[in-house]
């Protein structure tokens, strides 16, 4: 979902910040175009608007986020 913040930088707003996480919103997006139950509460128009964000984005293989303590 697009913030206020990210329309006021102009910049699109997507939770996907590497390949891997695109991969898992692909297939998220193709279990629910199917009719199965996702892993995620997500619409299927939101994972889709994502995907297509995300698209053509340079994105590392793995997250560079830390695992909390």
């Amino acid at each position: 979902m697009t913030t206020k913040a990210c329309k006021k930088s102009g910049r699109k707003h997507t939770p996907i910040v590497s390949k891997k996480q695109f991969g898992f919103f692909g297939a998220e997006y193709a279990r629910k175009k199917k009719g199965m139950k996702g892993r995620t509460d997500m619409p299927l128009a939101e994972l889709r608007r994502h995907i297509k964000e995300a698209k053509g984005k340079s994105l590392p293989r793995q997250s560079r986020r830390r695992k909390k303590r």
